[in-house]
């Protein structure tokens, strides 16, 4: 299969909203975890919701026949909205301490 042009962007955005639900779904989680009551259970069931997610977007990529150029930018798009999420948030404020 070609892949035309205008297919490399429109993965890309789809590896980025990909990208941005699997991330805000794990801030979620984390988030959840000092919770006295049910914060590990959030966090397990939340960990399965990005497993699933990821597997869906595999498969769905597959039945469609999404050429590996496609997949790529799809992986690029993912990795640039983690990258630039870890720029964003990783930023602490002058009274934050680092965990170490």
């Amino acid at each position: 299969m070609t892949l035309s042009f205008l297919a490399l962007p429109l993965s890309a955005l789809g590896g980025a909203a990909l990208g941005a639900v699997y991330l805000g779904l794990l801030w979620v989680a984390v988030r959840s975890l000092p919770q006295d009551r049910g914060g590990a259970r959030v966090f397990v069931a939340l960990g399965l919701a990005r497993i699933a997610l990821m597997l869906g977007a595999l498969a769905a990529a597959a039945a469609l026949g999404m050429a590996a150029g496609g997949l790529a930018a799809a992986v690029a798009g993912f990795i640039a909205v983690r990258f630039a999420a870890t720029r964003w948030i990783g930023r602490t404020t002058p009274g934050d301490t680092t965990w170490k």
